[in-house]
Order: C-alpha cells, then structure tokens, then sequence
C-alpha cells in the first residue's frame, strides 16, 4: 500500500490531517514522528511536495523583498 503524503519541500515535515472546513493548514511534523505515529515505512510513502506555513512564509518574504529590491534598481 502506497500512501501519498504532503510534505514541505524545505524543512521536509509532512501534513497530517487536513484543513477543517477550509481553515488551516493541519499539523506540521517531521517524518519520522509521522511515520512513527502511523506505524508506516518510509518506503510505503509518496510525498506530494509543497511548502508548510512557516516556509512559505519565509519564502514569500524573500521573494518579495527581492523583486522590490530589483523594482528599485531598475533590473
């Protein structure tokens, strides 16, 4: 049995559980305490990769700040 899995591209934490009736994002945990909590191999599992909340915030922040910065030079 394959079990797909969201899993954050940068700090490679997984989803577990989804949003309740569209709010939030669910809880955010590492891998190995996911697979743990499931009693899942690493194996079983396919990650469908995506940002966490705080990732995506530090990403957004960055990306932000760096076409601003390109705006005011003129690139």
């Amino acid at each position: 049995m394959v079990t797909i899995i969201a899993a954050c591209c940068v700090c490679k934490h997984v989803r577990d559980g989804l949003p309740i009736d569209g709010e939030g994002e669910g809880d955010w945990q590492p891998l190995q305490t996911y697979c743990s909590k499931y009693r899942f191999e690493e194996r079983d599992l396919k990650l469908s990769h995506t940002y966490c909340p705080a990732c995506m915030t530090r990403y957004r922040r960055l990306l932000f700040n760096t076409t601003a910065d390109r705006q005011a030079m003129h690139l």
